[in-house]
C-alpha cells in the first residue's frame, strides 16, 4: 500500500543560521526579509518573548535589543544549498521525494517492510546528525492527511516525538476533531468562513460532510480535500505545475538609485531571472514590461512609470530581452530622479515546442548558448556565467546589513580550522 509523508524543517532559516553558530541554539534568533524589512523566521525563544511572524523590524527594534535577539539578513544562497542537502538525505530513506517548498518535501513509501514510524524517527535522527535540522514528519494514505499529520506533529512535538501517523481510522477520529478546518491544506480563510456557515468548523466536520453537495456549492477541489481526508488519494505524488501565464521579478533597492547604468544593471538582473524561469517551463515570451518606482510616500509610490515592448516574435534568449530593456529604459529614465524599486514582467507566453519562426523577420535564437548558460549556473551557482550588462558592483542591491557567510557555496566563506 502506498503511503505519503511530509517532512518539514522547524524554523528552517533559523536552523540554517544556527548550523554554523551552535552557540545560538538556546538564544532568540530572527531572520529578516528582503532589505531587512520584516521578520520571516524566528526561533521558539524569540516567539516566547512576544515577537510575531511578519512584524516590521523597526517596530520591534527595542524589544530585539532588550532581549539580545540575534538578527540575520536573508541568506538565500545558504538556504537553497541546505535545502538540496535536506532532500538528498530524504532520498536515502524512501522510494520518491518531491520538494514542495524550500523547507518541506513529500515522500512516498511503497516497498518498505519496516514500520514507517521507525523510518520516520530515523529520518529525524539523520537530518539532525548530518545537518542539525530539526524536523517533524507526518504520515498518511493521502497527501492532505500527510500534511495534516505534519501540522499535528509540529504543534505537539513532546507528545508525538515529532512524528504523527494518520493512516488508521482510529488516529483520524482522535486528531481531526481537534483541528480547525482553516488549518487543512487547501482550505483558506475565505473558504473556511463559507464552510463555517454550513456548520463545518473542524477537519472532522469536513471529513463527515457530503462531498458531492460541497462540490456543487464550492468547487471540485473541496470535494478532493474531503476524499483525501477520508484516506482516498486524489492528488498525484509529483504533479507537474501548470506553466505560468506571466513571469514577474522585482525588488526594492537598498538605497535610492539615480544613475542610468545602475538601473540598467538592476533591470538586466531581473530579466535574467525571468528568462531562467521562462526556459525552465519550456516557454517563450513576446512582451516585456519595465517598471520603475520613485517618490515613495508611506506605503505607496507616487511615480510609477512603465514601458511595454512587443518583440517581432517570441523568444527565450536573455540577450534579446536585455536589448529590449535598453530601448525601454531610454524612454523612461529621468535624470536625477530617485528610484526606489524596479521590476520586469514577461507576458504573452507560448510553448517553445512547435514554435514556427518568422522566415522573413527572424529574431536571433541561441538555444545551445542559453542551455549551456543554465547548466553552468545550476552546477556552479547563480551568475557563475552572466551577461556583462548585469554589472559587478551591484550598487542597486538590497540592504542586508546582517548577512551571514555563504558557508557552503563560496570558497572564501568556508570555515577555517586552525
Amino acid at each position: 500500500m502506498k503511503t505519503f509523508a511530509l517532512c518539514d524543517v522547524n524554523s528552517f532559516y533559523v536552523s540554517c543560521e544556527r548550523l554554523f553558530r551552535p552557540e545560538l541554539n538556546q538564544r532568540p534568533v530572527v531572520v529578516l526579509s528582503n532589505n531587512d524589512g520584516c521578520i520571516i523566521a524566528l526561533s521558539d525563544q524569540a516567539k516566547a518573548i512576544g515577537i510575531k511572524m511578519g512584524e516590521p523590524e523597526f517596530k520591534v527594534k527595542s524589544l530585539l535589543k532588550k532581549h539580545g535577539v540575534v538578527t540575520f539578513s536573508s541568506n538565500y544562497g545558504l538556504y537553497g544549498d541546505m535545502s538540496q542537502r535536506f532532500n538528498w538525505i530524504l532520498e536515502q530513506h524512501c522510494d520518491q521525494v518531491a520538494s514542495y517548498s524550500v523547507d518541506e518535501s513529500f515522500l512516498c513509501f511503497e516497498r518498505h517492510a519496516e514500520p514507517l514510524r521507525d523510518i520516520s524517527l530515523r529520518i529525524k535522527d539523520d537530518l539532525w546528525r548530518c545537518l542539525s535540522l530539526p524536523v517533524c514528519v507526518g504520515l498518511g494514505p493521502s497527501k492532505t492527511l500527510a500534511k495534516t499529520a505534519n501540522h499535528i506533529a509540529k504543534k505537539n512535538k513532546k507528545l508525538t516525538d515529532g512524528v504523527v501517523d494518520l493512516r488508521s481510522e482510529k488516529a483520524r477520529r482522535y486528531w481531526l476533531p481537534r483541528i480547525p478546518v482553516g488549518k487543512i491544506w487547501g482550505i483558506g480563510r475565505q473558504l473556511s468562513q463559507g464552510l463555517a456557515r454550513l456548520n463545518i468548523h473542524t477537519a472532522w466536520d469536513l471529513h463527515e460532510a457530503d462531498h458531492a453537495v460541497l462540490q456543487r456549492i464550492f468547487s471540485v477541489n473541496v470535494e478532493r480535500t474531503i476524499l483525501e481526508l477520508r484516506g482516498v488519494s486524489c492528488l498525484a505524488f509529483d504533479e507537474v505545475p501548470q506553466p505560468k501565464k506571466s513571469i514577474l521579478n522585482s525588488r526594492s533597492f537598498g538605497h535610492s538609485i539615480t544613475e542610468y547604468q545602475d538601473l540598467k544593471e538592476a533591470l538586466s538582473y531581473h530579466v535574467s531571472r525571468c528568462c531562467e524561469k521562462l526556459r525552465a517551463q519550456q516557454s517563450m515570451a513576446r512582451s516585456i514590461t519595465l517598471y520603475l518606482y520613485a517618490k515613495r510616500q508611506q506605503d505607496r509610490y507616487l511615480y510609477q512609470p512603465s514601458q511595454t515592448i512587443m518583440l517581432a516574435e517570441p523568444s527565450d534568449d536573455t540577450g534579446v530581452f536585455i536589448q529590449a530593456i535598453e530601448t525601454g529604459l531610454q524612454r523612461l529614465y529621468k535624470n536625477n530622479e530617485q528610484y526606489k524599486k524596479a521590476g520586469i514582467l514577461l507576458n504573452a507566453l507560448s510553448p517553445r515546442k512547435g514554435h514556427q519562426a518568422d522566415l522573413f523577420n527572424p529574431i536571433k535564437a541561441r538555444p545551445e548558448l542559453m542551455a549551456g548558460l543554465d547548466r553552468i549556473n545550476q552546477r556552479y551557482g547563480r551568475d557563475a556565467v552572466k551577461f556583462a550588462s548585469l554589472g559587478f558592483d551591484k550598487r542597486w542591491a538590497m540592504r542586508a546589513n546582517s548577512m551571514s557567510p555563504h558557508y557552503t557555496s563560496r570558497w572564501e566563506d568556508l570555515i577555517k580550522i586552525s
